[in-house]
């Protein structure tokens, strides 16, 4: 039944014309179904809802296909589907099923019905209207439709939305902000990093990240500070897609370097590393000297992207640290930095049966990657 109602009404006309039996739905029929169908949905049977409405907009359908001629002519078709879509009854129906759709959390089904309410009846607001309706779970479900709908035009929606009392529409509004192109979006975006919800500030940061605006970095840089570890996440993964994009300027991230927070040096070292900036290794091998385990990893991934040789002695040293992400870092780094000094070193860790799997393997990309030649397939070894 689901399958059925998602075929467009297109593919309807052009099933093939075998008779069926007219089944009546206008007026008197459309409002007995709705009428049936609220019911049913006061009474939370949103399935039964559905079905009710699947039928009555099928009857409709075949009503009116059976008092047009039958033709196979295109455009002719093309007439019929038009007619159908824009239809009152159905444009009623189908509105009333969005809304079913979303108590479901079926955003997907109501955007595709949406679709056809769009075709039927441009500017259509049910969407729209069902923003304000009481229950958050419809306000985020309608959010999620003009998110998947990616209009321009659902902007300013959604900018409201983004300041709803419930979190989850929250969420949501910022997510269908990020999933439309457009530099309206920036604004509201770098304004949900503060929101009190962390997973908004954190669907901002990434949403901010795939804009690939160079307004955000400096807000971004803040956001690494943030007090939760997935806002903090989102924030250097959204920089450094930023620092590699258009118009990325190192000194947005070199001004940062003497930051009091140490998460925003790191950043904004390695993001200079990315870009082969000489302000980067420097602060980097400092980084290196760190006690936390964490912010000498990072530091030395830095080291490995940063294209400069002096990262290359520090790189060397840490080949003979216990710790696997340590080591296999510094292998990767010095591949990438094609150290031929180190190459020895390297190949004899991938030929030690006593390296951990992992470790074998990235000595042997980092030893192809420095000889130029292709890594061995298991076959050759």
């Amino acid at each position: 039944m689901t399958v059925l109602m998602h075929m467009s009404f297109r593919r309807l006309f052009l099933v093939a014309c075998v008779t069926m039996a007219l089944t009546g739905c206008g007026n008197k029929e459309t409002k007995e179904a709705l009428t049936k169908a609220g019911a049913l949905e006061d009474q939370k049977q949103y399935q039964d809802a559905n079905t009710v409405l699947l039928e009555a907009l099928q009857a409709r359908v075949r009503q009116i296909r059976t008092s047009n001629p039958p033709t196979t002519d295109e455009a002719s078709i093309d007439a019929l589907s038009k007619k159908t879509q824009a239809d009152p009854e159905i444009l009623k129906l189908e509105r009333a099923q969005i809304v079913i759709y979303l108590h479901l959390e079926r955003a997907d089904l109501a955007s595709a019905v949406y679709s056809d309410i769009l075709h039927g009846n441009p500017g259509d607001s049910v969407v729209s209207d069902t923003l304000h309706d009481k229950d958050p779970l419809i306000r985020t479900g309608a959010v999620r439709v003009l998110g998947l709908e990616g209009k321009t035009d659902a902007i300013p929606a959604l900018v409201t939305a983004t300041k709803d009392d419930d979190k989850d529409v929250r969420r949501a509004a910022v997510a269908a902000l990020g999933s439309i192109k457009d530099p309206s979006t920036i604004d509201p975006l770098l304004a949900a990093l503060k929101d009190s919800y962390w997973f908004v500030r954190s669907e901002a940061a990434e949403a901010l990240g795939r804009e690939k605006d160079q307004r955000a970095v400096k807000p971004l840089q803040d956001a690494v500070a943030d007090s939760d570890s997935n806002v903090e996440s989102s924030a250097e993964s959204a920089l450094l897609l930023l620092c590699t994009a258009p118009g990325a300027n190192a000194d947005d991230y070199g001004s940062r370097l003497n930051d009091p927070n140490q998460k925003i040096v790191m950043i904004s070292a390695v993001c200079l590393a990315v870009m082969h900036d000489p302000r980067a290794v420097p602060a980097l091998l400092k980084l290196t000297t760190s006690t936390d385990l964490t912010t000498r990893l990072q530091a030395l991934k830095g080291l490995g992207e940063s294209g400069d040789p002096a990262a290359i002695p520090t790189l060397r040293e840490s080949l003979k640290e216990s710790d696997v992400n340590i080591k296999g870092w510094s292998i990767i780094g010095l591949g990438n930095l094609k150290d031929q000094d180190s190459l020895a070193a390297l190949q004899a860790i991938a030929a030690d049966p006593a390296q951990p799997p992992k470790i074998r393997q990235a000595a042997e990309s980092s030893v192809a990657h420095i000889t130029g030649q292709a890594p061995a397939t298991p076959s050759q070894q």
